[in-house]
C-alpha cells in the first residue's frame, strides 16, 4: 500500500486536470449539421438573377430555366458548366490593377458550392409556396418593349457552303426630328450563321453610296483587301467614313444587350437612315436571314455621347496579322496616345477563332497604369461589351496599349482548320482580325472632332507601314 500511494495520487491529479479542461466538440461538415440548399430558398433566386434572361423562349440559350422542373432536369449539367466558369458567360478577368465592371455575371465560390451541394443532395424542391415567382418579360426583347422595331426588308438566302456573305442593308427611316439611341438589340433568324451585325446611321441621301462588299458603309477594301473608298484611297476613306456614317452598336454571338450608361446616348440625326451590315457564314445547311432590330430612344437629350477608340483601328486591318501554321504565341501590339481628355465608360474586344488572349491598358502621363480589359481565354462565341462600374477620367497624353495573342496550333480548342494553315487578316470567319475598343466621351464637341481626326491619322500611319511591307505582327520571344 505504501508503494501504491504515489501512483494513486498521480492518477488523481491527472484525472482532475483532465476534468478541468474545456469541452472540445469535434468539427463536422456543413452538410452534416446544416440543411441542404433547396430550390425554393436558394437555387431559384440564383438562377432567375443570372441565367433566365437568356434561358427562356425566344432567346439565345438552347433551353429554358424558368421552373423547378427545368432546372432539375439540367442540374448536373449546370454544375459542370458553372464549375469551369463557362456559364454564366463572362470573360473579363478580375485582376489587380484592372477596373471592375457593372453587371458582372460570375458566380461566387460560395454560390458554386451551393449549386454542387444541392445537386448532391438530390435537388430538393423545398417549400415551393415560398419560392420566388419566375421572372416575366414585357416582350420577347431582353431590354423590354422597344420604341421602334424594324425588320430587314428582304430575305437573304444563305447557301449551305461557299464563301462568307456580306450585306449592307439600308433600313429607310428618314424621320423629321433628331433622336438619341440608348440601345439597339438584334434578333437574327439564322442565329448560327450570323457572324456579326453592325449598325450605322447616315444621311438618307447617301444610302445609294454603299455596296454589299464594303468593309463598312462607304468603305470598300476590294482587290484582296487593299482598295479604298470609291474614288479614293483607304487613308482618305477613313476620314470620309467617320464623317458620313456614325456607328451606334453591333451584335455578335454571345453579346448581352445593354442600355448605355445613364446620361449617355448616340445621336440619330434627322433625315437619317439606319444601315445594318451583316456578315454571314454558311454552316452546312441552307438558311434564310430576315432578322429584326429593336431600337430604344432616350426620353430627353443626353448630356454626352460615346466615341469608339479602337486600337489597333479598323479591326487590325493594317496591323500586319500573318500567323504561321504551328505558331502557338503570335502577337500583335499597338498603342495610341489620346490627344484630348476623355472619360472612359466601357470596353470591348474583337477577334476570330485563333485569338487566345487580349489585354488593353492605359499608361497615364504621371507614370501610373490602369488596366482597361484583360481576357485570357478569348471565345468568339461569347463576345461582349463591358461597362465600368464607375466611369473614370483619362487625361490628354494617356497612351492606350493593346496586345493580342493568337494560337495557330492543333492545341487551340477553337482551331477551325485541320490541318492547320497560315492565317492572315481577312473578313472571312476563318481569317483573323484583332482590335480592342475603349468606349469614351470627350469633354466638348471640338474635342470629339480632334479625337476622331487623330484616330484617322493613326490609321493612315499604319496603312503607310503596311504598304511599305512592314507589318506589325510578330512571334513572341522564345
Amino acid at each position: 500500500m505504501k508503494n501504491r500511494l504515489p501512483f494513486a495520487l498521480a492518477m488523481l491529479t491527472a484525472l482532475l486536470a483532465f476534468r478541468a479542461q474545456p469541452t472540445v466538440m469535434l468539427a463536422t461538415s456543413p452538410s452534416t449539421n446544416a440543411a441542404a440548399p433547396t430550390y425554393a430558398a436558394d437555387i431559384a433566386p440564383l438562377i432567375y438573377k443570372n441565367c433566365s434572361v437568356c434561358h427562356r423562349p425566344g432567346q439565345s440559350a438552347p433551353f429554358s430555366l424558368l421552373s423547378y422542373d427545368d432546372v432539375k432536369k439540367r442540374g448536373e449539367f449546370i454544375v459542370k458548366v458553372t464549375a469551369r466558369r463557362a456559364m454564366p458567360p463572362w470573360h473579363a478577368l478580375t485582376a489587380t490593377g484592372f477596373e471592375e465592371f457593372r453587371d458582372d455575371r460570375r458566380l461566387s465560390d460560395q454560390e458554386l458550392t451551393m449549386l454542387k451541394t444541392w445537386v448532391e443532395a438530390g435537388m430538393p424542391a423545398g417549400d415551393m409556396s415560398k419560392a420566388p415567382k419566375a421572372p416575366t418579360y414585357e416582350s420577347g426583347w431582353a431590354l423590354g418593349t422597344p420604341d421602334l422595331v424594324l425588320t430587314l426588308p428582304n430575305t437573304i438566302n444563305i447557301p449551305a457552303e461557299g464563301a462568307d456573305l456580306y450585306r449592307n442593308i439600308v433600313l429607310p427611316i428618314d424621320q423629321a426630328d433628331a433622336k438619341w439611341i440608348t440601345a439597339i438589340d438584334f434578333a437574327p433568324t439564322a442565329r448560327r450563321e450570323v457572324h456579326h451585325a453592325l449598325f450605322f446611321t447616315g444621311a438618307a441621301n447617301m444610302s445609294s453610296q454603299i455596296g454589299d462588299n464594303d468593309l463598312l458603309p462607304g468603305l470598300n477594301l476590294g482587290g484582296g483587301g487593299r482598295g479604298g473608298r470609291r474614288g479614293g484611297g483607304s487613308a482618305a476613306a477613313a476620314t470620309a467614313l467617320d464623317a458620313a456614317w456614325g456607328g451606334v452598336g453591333g451584335w455578335v454571338p454571345g453579346i448581352t444587350p445593354k442600355f448605355f450608361p445613364d446620361g449617355i446616348a448616340q445621336p440619330f440625326p434627322a433625315h437619317s437612315n439606319l444601315v445594318v451590315q451583316l456578315h454571314l457564314h454558311p454552316s452546312g445547311k441552307p438558311q434564310q436571314e430576315r432578322g429584326q432590330l429593336a431600337i430604344y430612344f432616350a426620353k430627353t437629350p443626353p448630356a454626352r455621347s460615346l466615341t469608339a477608340v479602337q486600337v489597333p483601328p479598323m479591326f487590325g486591318y493594317a496591323a500586319g496579322i500573318d500567323i504561321p501554321a504551328g505558331e502557338s504565341s503570335y502577337k500583335i501590339h499597338d498603342s495610341y496616345v489620346l490627344p484630348v481628355d476623355v472619360d472612359a465608360f466601357g470596353v470591348r474586344g474583337h477577334a476570330h477563332y485563333l485569338a487566345r488572349e487580349m489585354k488593353m491598358v492605359a499608361k497615364l502621363p504621371d507614370g501610373s497604369t490602369r488596366g482597361l480589359l484583360w481576357i485570357n481565354d478569348w471565345d468568339f462565341g461569347w463576345q461582349d461589351s463591358y461597362y465600368y462600374k464607375t466611369p473614370f477620367h483619362l487625361p490628354k497624353g494617356t497612351r492606350i496599349e493593346t496586345d493580342i495573342t493568337y494560337d495557330n496550333t492543333p492545341a487551340n480548342p477553337r482551331q477551325p482548320n485541320s490541318p492547320v494553315k497560315r492565317v492572315k487578316w481577312g473578313r472571312e470567319s476563318f481569317d483573323e482580325m484583332g482590335s480592342m475598343t475603349l468606349m469614351a466621351s470627350t469633354m466638348t464637341a471640338n474635342d470629339g472632332d480632334a479625337l476622331r481626326t487623330s484616330m484617322n491619322q493613326h490609321f493612315r500611319q499604319q496603312l503607310l507601314v503596311m504598304m511599305m511591307g512592314r507589318g506589325r505582327g510578330s512571334r513572341a520571344p522564345q
